[in-house]
């Protein structure tokens, strides 16, 4: 995996902006996610497992220079249906782990994970506890979508040695260009007073359109789109003096900041 072959950082840019934009829901529709694959490299691309159009889109989306994540369905407070690969507050260990293997690697060149839903799982750490076991098993970074102001999944993945940050903006719970722009605006203002935002979107058709026409202009802004994997390993990581090129070599070095 990534993170237990790196050999050395790369060092950061001074100044630089970077916006780690994740497209979670990726799986169902095939020509919505064809649109999302088409987008410039390098996006986050989060797909549900066990989806008929999943792996076809990942090897699209490796090919263009895309990350690949898992979006793994956690149990939520509504009740909602998780669909196949979900992961329930009520599984005993054994069945979570099992589970969540499964889910990967019914998705190629998965290098990380985020939640589907999940505010009531990600409350729960004994559950965060066998979940980021097999993420440091398996070598692969995690980010909470932070669906719960509640959620332990954070805080328990930097525990576990997990290279882990955590969403700070939802791009569209509203979908009229204003919404967009306006959230979208809001993750660059971040980006640009802190270093860097976490981005979430969805492939909705409003969304893909929006996406189409600004991420080009990223760049003359001093905008970075970055891929999660190479943003942890220029900023959030050092490695320590080991012979055992694991994930645990790696010590986050800035402080959490986790928004409800």
């Amino acid at each position: 995996m990534l993170f237990a072959l790196l050999a050395a950082l790369i060092p950061a840019s001074a100044g630089a902006a970077e916006l780690l934009l994740i497209i979670d829901d990726i799986g169902y529709n095939r020509t919505l996610g064809e649109r999302t694959v088409d987008l410039p490299a390098p996006v986050n691309l989060a797909f549900l497992p066990h989806t008929p159009f999943a792996a076809r889109l990942a090897e699209s989306a490796n090919a263009r220079g895309h990350v690949i994540m898992l979006h793994a369905p956690m149990d939520n407070e509504q009740g909602a249906r998780l669909g196949p690969g979900g992961l329930h507050a009520d599984m005993d260990k054994p069945t979570l782990q099992q589970v969540l293997l499964d889910d990967l690697q019914s998705i190629p060149y998965v290098q990380g994970f985020n939640n589907h839903t999940g505010s009531l799982l990600t409350q729960k750490t004994d559950a965060m506890q066998w979940v980021m076991e097999i993420a440091r098993q398996q070598g692969l970074f995690f980010i909470d979508s932070l669906t719960s102001p509640a959620s332990v999944a954070l805080a328990t993945a930097q525990a576990s040695g997990v290279p882990a940050l955590h969403r700070d903006v939802f791009l569209d719970n509203l979908r009229d260009e204003a919404s967009l722009r306006k959230q979208f605006e809001q993750a660059v203002t971040l980006a640009k007073a802190r270093g860097y935002a976490v981005l979430i979107a969805h492939p909705y058709p409003e969304t893909l359109t929006f996406l189409h026409q600004v991420l080009p202009d990223l760049e003359p802004r001093d905008v970075h789109l970055t891929s999660i994997d190479q943003f942890l390993r220029q900023r959030l990581w050092t490695r320590l003096a080991s012979p055992d090129p694991a994930p645990s070599r790696y010590l986050l070095h800035t402080a959490p900041q986790i928004q409800p």
